[in-house]
């Protein structure tokens, strides 16, 4: 990076932790010892990709129904819901739930 970029930004672990990267510092780290400038680049997308998206935890409207954010694939806007009636665990893209609408129960 140092032949390309002359002023280097600050970057944090809390990049890597948004990001869902192992916080081992031999895998974010590049060969000067920093964390990887790629994590600044790349963080300003995850940013706005998680805005858009509901947290995990929250109890959203599907198509099959009522389920609950169990996890998700930020960059490629999936969700994984937990539906309860049937038990059973199912992949969503934002678009297809993008007017969720939060249960409060």
């Amino acid at each position: 990076c140092s032949t390309f970029l002359g002023d280097f930004e600050p970057v944090s672990i809390k990049m890597a932790k948004d990001q869902n990267l192992s916080l081992n510092p031999s895998k974010i780290s590049g060969l000067c010892g920093r964390l990887m400038c790629c994590l600044k680049y790349e963080n300003d997308e995850y940013e706005a990709a998680r805005e858009q998206m509901p947290d995990i935890g929250d109890k959203i409207e599907t198509p099959d129904g009522f389920g609950k954010v169990v996890s998700m694939n930020i960059l490629e806007r999936i969700l994984r819901i937990e539906l309860s009636d049937p038990l059973r665990i199912l992949d969503y893209t934002l678009d297809e739930v993008v007017n969720y609408a939060k249960n409060p129960v």
